[in-house]
């Protein structure tokens, strides 16, 4: 690269980057909006890049611009983190966990009672939605194999069992008469009873005309307690309702995998000692809790 971009322009760059304005950027930066366009041009000339586009008064990054953006952002924040930790500027310190809703709810938040012992000076801040503007410390990850290049630990993978209410399984004519409970995002139904069917396709007491749809799989397992049918869940997803009996496995029947659950620190979070701290003592808590079962 001819040009070797100044720490300014970069840094005007991870302000406006994560407001998305020129106007709130200044403010922030303690300069004038004029500045903070010559800063951004002199980027993107340096770069030879597009990194915002630019609409009447909305802006937004480019793909090239997030990119950038994202490991720009990262730096800064641990530049910051170093002179805080460095100076004991910082009295409270806080973890950013990003992490799937369901998951978060009904297998995280079950290992996290001894995390104020762990870490009393450090707040927690469980996210389920990425924000760009947002530095995650550590991320939970679903899906058939981890993001590359980060540390990390494989949780579990998916175990979906066919489930309902005690009272439905005591009363298999009021099982028939249920419905089929199935999931859906963004339109389209998962293939739960699909796989679970393959392996065991003449279970004689399912539901056979009705069938309802949730939009996500906390309105499924909601319906199943309340006794509306039978449906295929992931078994780390119901740890408490299987063990208090509220829901029932109706069959042996597993479906293993493909996806799973993976708890990953990226490369530039492994350089920032609370985050690797908590990404350790999570892991820990994750394998004990995998040992015990």
């Amino acid at each position: 690269m001819k040009n070797i971009p100044s720490l300014t322009s970069l840094r005007a760059f991870s302000v406006v980057g994560k407001c998305l304005s020129f106007t709130e950027a200044a403010k922030q930066l303690g300069v004038t909006q004029s500045a903070v366009s010559r800063q951004i041009k002199s980027l993107e000339q340096a770069l030879d890049l597009d990194l915002f586009d630019r609409v009447g008064n909305s802006v937004s990054l480019t793909p090239d611009g997030q990119i950038l953006h994202r490991r720009v952002f990262e730096t800064f924040g641990l530049l910051e983190d170093a002179v805080n930790d460095a100076t004991g500027s910082a009295q409270r310190y806080k973890i950013n966990l990003l992490a799937p809703p369901t998951l978060a709810a009904r297998w995280l938040t079950r290992r996290l009672s001894s995390y104020s012992q762990r870490f009393p000076d450090t707040d927690l801040v469980i996210h389920t939605v990425a924000r760009p503007e947002i530095r995650m410390d550590c991320v939970i990850h679903f899906g058939t194999h981890p993001t590359a290049g980060s540390e990390h630990l494989h949780l579990f993978l998916e175990q979906h069992i066919a489930v309902c209410s005690r009272k439905l399984f005591e009363d298999r004519e009021a099982m028939r008469a249920g419905s089929l409970l199935h999931v859906f995002d963004n339109g389209v139904r998962f293939p739960l009873w699909e796989d679970w069917l393959s392996i065991e396709p003449d279970y004689p007491d399912l539901p056979s005309e009705a069938s309802m749809e949730f939009a996500s799989l906390e309105l499924a397992i909601q319906a199943a307690k309340n006794s509306v049918g039978v449906a295929v869940v992931d078994r780390n997803m119901i740890e408490y309702e299987l063990n208090a009996g509220s829901l029932v496995q109706i069959s042996p029947t597993t479906v293993v995998g493909p996806n799973g659950y993976w708890l990953e620190i990226s490369i530039e979070q492994q350089a920032k000692g609370r985050s690797v701290q908590f990404f350790r003592w999570l892991r820990s808590v994750a394998r004990s809790a995998t040992n015990a079962i």
